[in-house]
């Protein structure tokens, strides 16, 4: 939510109410709740109290890793830090959502993909989240360098108004401010010498897979057999064009083949979509400017190059469209690649799970996509639901999943059926669909013709590539069909998985180099 709140409004409490319900009143001293005892403590060597952050600026920013707008606050407090340095601390207070998100190891891991290096406090029972009473993620706190409560705000697109409350409170307490470093000792990702660091999304064409690499901003290609036959981009984040070893990506997770042998890509942490001729090995921008797209949010436009995006997470492509998952922007957008047009296609843009027409229903932070004939299906993962768009009639409808938080993981009829932050989806003919049921960590059948939901693999419990002989996904955020072979991204575990169908067994589809 992006705010138009003034500088002095911002320093009287930003228009909110105190961290204890009452009103905050202008020049009134409210002492910060600090941090509960025996809270895990992640990027740092020992845990933290309010006063050891006496005389900084704090930030203490609310989230959860499965939450889009939490990742786009990462990315201002980042530029804050960058501005501010010791002047400023910023804590996350990681307080999940999901059931799945309170995995401590999980988290860890999670820290080393963002790239978040600042102190982390895992709060899985809402102990702070209740003391500050926080309503939704993402909230920024923000305490004084007299450990005072200054104010929240929410949502994401606050970064001007921080900066500016941040010089007002530098300048207040100027002659008090400790520049001191906080005890940093940043989580370590795990020495891998494999190829994938943190497969996302997987696609196939007649005779090729691709894999977004997402840690390592990247995509290998390979053939049916796991022969690595190129790797797109040198692997440094950035947004740039060119050959293999010349271009860059930023994060990126959805992908899909066109027919003319063309990979198009969803270069999600440059808010971009990619286009890889994969014959010369040239990588261009087609759509996106680099930039974040703010609110109220962009309607598209003739040329797709001056338009900002919202991190989009998943592509598919039908003749001359290409539909992408602007998980974002909590809608559906539609590429014309033919008349180099893009525009928002479902969703009004407001979060939800309303059924209706393509701009009146509503999405949430969807991830997923898949297309058979003239249905294009979504899993919306926030909402653990699985949409079905018409094309024909231009209408939304629900299939699995009542509300934002209503998840679970439970078999059975639609109106039953549970689901757990799914990101991934597949078709297999006119009435089967595969779904990565995320953080159930399983591979679930849905049978449209009978209106039911049953798991085909994965154990309940996230497990881990070194759990001896067990081969069950972690966070699976992926699916492309081989065949009988459904190819599962196994993002946590750092590996790709092939379930065969026919014969309902699974194994790792290994990577190899020629």
């Amino acid at each position: 939510m992006k705010g138009s709140l003034s500088i002095a409004c911002l320093l009287l409490g930003f228009l909110l109410t105190g961290y204890a319900g009452a009103e905050h009143r202008p020049g009134a001293s409210v002492p910060a709740p600090d941090f509960p005892d025996g809270l895990s403590w992640l990027n740092v060597s020992r845990p933290l109290t309010l006063e050891d952050l006496r005389g900084k600026v704090v930030i203490l920013d609310f989230w959860t890793y499965g939450c889009v707008n939490c990742i786009h606050v990462m990315d201002e407090l980042g530029r804050l830090q960058g501005k501010y340095g010791n002047k400023l601390a910023i804590i996350g207070v990681h307080s999940p959502k999901f059931d799945n998100e309170q995995n401590l190891s999980t988290l860890r891991s999670i820290l080393v993909r963002y790239g978040r290096a600042d102190p982390v406090v895992n709060d899985p029972d809402y102990l702070l989240m209740r003391r500050y009473r926080v309503p939704a993620w993402p909230t920024l706190v923000v305490i004084d360098p007299a450990g005072s409560y200054v104010g929240r705000v929410l949502g994401e697109g606050h970064e001007a108004d921080l900066s500016a409350a941040i010089d007002m409170l530098l300048e207040e307490y100027r002659g008090s401010i400790d520049e001191t470093p906080l005890p940093l000792a940043p989580e370590q990702a795990v020495s891998d010498s494999s190829l994938l660091a943190a497969p996302a999304k997987i696609a196939t064409s007649r005779d090729r897979v691709a894999i977004s690499d997402t840690v390592r901003n990247r995509i290998l290609v390979a053939d049916h057999e796991g022969i690595l036959k190129q790797i797109l981009g040198n692997g440094q984040a950035g947004l740039e064009d060119g050959n293999l070893t010349e271009a860059r990506f930023r994060s990126p997770r959805g992908i899909s083949f066109g027919p003319d042998g063309s990979l198009y890509v969803a270069d999600t942490g440059n808010h971009a979509i990619r286009r890889v001729d994969l014959s010369t090995g040239r990588v261009e921008t087609i759509a996106g400017t680099g930039k974040k797209g703010e609110r109220p949010r962009a309607p598209g436009g003739r040329n797709p190059l001056a338009v900002d995006l919202r991190s989009p997470w998943d592509l598919v492509q039908s003749e001359q469209w290409l539909y992408i998952a602007m998980a974002g922007d909590h809608r559906i957008w539609r590429m014309d690649l033919v008349e180099g047009r893009i525009e928002p296609f479902a969703g009004s843009g407001r979060e939800g799970i309303d059924d209706g027409p393509l701009l009146e229903a509503t999405f949430s932070q969807p991830s997923g996509l898949a297309l058979w004939a003239d249905r294009l299906y979504v899993a919306d993962a926030e909402s653990s639901a699985v949409r079905e768009i018409d094309l024909k009639t231009k209408r939304v409808r629900t299939l699995i999943g009542t509300g934002l938080f209503d998840f679970g993981d439970r078999d059975g009829g639609f109106d039953a059926a549970q689901l757990q932050h799914p990101l991934g989806i597949a078709a297999r003919g006119s009435s089967e669909l595969l779904v990565a049921d995320t953080y159930n960590h399983k591979l679930k059948l849905i049978d449209l013709k009978n209106r039911n939901v049953r798991t085909l693999f994965g154990q309940t419990a996230a497990a881990t590539a070194e759990t001896a002989g067990l081969l069950s996904p972690n966070e699976p955020g992926g699916l492309a069909l081989a065949g009988n072979k459904v190819l599962i991204a196994d993002t946590n575990n750092r590996r790709i998985l092939a379930y065969d169908l026919i014969r309902q067994t699974a194994e790792e589809w290994a990577l190899k180099r020629p």
